[in-house]
């Protein structure tokens, strides 16, 4: 069977799902271990009989609700791509806000001591490594599988300047201190229904839930932050879109200071910071 055709049918069977069409270019691409444009410069290309096989099995995988990043093993964070398992989160174009907003706190010219919370894939600390060389990042988590995948993840993309770590939040850290602290922690309630509805089902909880508020992880890594800050270091934390308030609070009722709340593109409450002044 031609690409063409392929593609077609393909589509059909995945018609109930909002971006058929993406999915079945990245799948297919995935099989044929090429990128998009192949498909329609070559749609002649006659597909083996074992692509064939590997497309049909990856395509019933979406049908029941498989994120395509596990599919594919990858996702696309910061303009690379990146490896995604089972094992990690995978990363949401909103983080990207986080690495934005870290950035701005960065001197491009200067040396930075950084350390990035349960980095899972390693997107934010590769992210941010990436843009500022002379930086000095740690990532940390607690899943080793996961980072492992981290760094392979910051190998792939010649990332030099990044330690990795197998921690629980600042459990290995007790004698050092950075300028800038940051994560994507768990902030799901671990109630919450969504957690068994669509992608987010096949995600480790671990890396979602944090307790009945989904306030858990945070709370411990505001109250530990201030042990492992510098003078005027910055604490920058990713949440959900209705916890901005819990958050600021928090972090005032740590004496956390200059605290304010970033919107994402969607107007949501996404990202809180604040200083820690001696």
């Amino acid at each position: 069977m031609q690409i063409n055709e392929t593609l077609k049918n393909a589509r059909e069977k995945l018609v109930a799902s909002a971006s058929a069409n993406l999915d079945t270019e990245l799948l297919l691409c995935s099989v044929l271990n090429c990128d998009r444009s192949k498909l329609y410069s070559s749609p002649e290309l006659n597909l083996s009989e074992s692509d064939a096989q590997s497309l049909d099995e990856l395509i019933n995988l979406r049908k029941q609700g498989h994120p395509i990043a596990y599919l594919i093993n990858n996702k696309e964070f910061w303009s690379m791509k990146l490896k995604i398992t089972a094992d990690t989160l995978i990363p949401r174009p909103e983080t990207e806000l986080l690495v934005e907003t870290a950035l701005e706190k960065i001197n491009k010219d200067g040396s930075c001591s950084i350390i990035d919370l349960g980095t899972g894939s390693g997107a934010i600390a590769i992210a941010i490594a990436s843009e500022r060389p002379l930086a000095t990042v740690t990532a940390t988590d607690i899943n080793n599988n996961a980072l492992q995948v981290a760094m392979e993840n910051a190998k792939t993309h010649k990332i030099e300047n990044i330690t990795f770590k197998n921690s629980n939040w600042f459990e290995m850290e007790k004698d050092h201190f950075y300028d800038l602290i940051l994560s994507n922690p768990p902030y799901i309630s671990a109630n919450d229904s969504h957690l068994a509805q669509g992608d987010v089902r096949f995600e480790p909880v671990s890396a979602l839930a944090s307790g009945e508020d989904g306030l858990n992880d945070i709370k411990a890594i505001i109250s530990d932050a201030i042990y492992h800050l510098k003078s005027e270091g910055w604490l920058i934390l990713e949440h959900g879109f209705e916890q901005g308030n819990a958050v600021r609070s928090l972090m005032g009722e740590n004496n956390i200071r200059n605290v304010s709340t970033i919107r994402d593109y969607s107007g949501h409450e996404r990202i809180t910071l604040g200083q820690w002044l001696t």
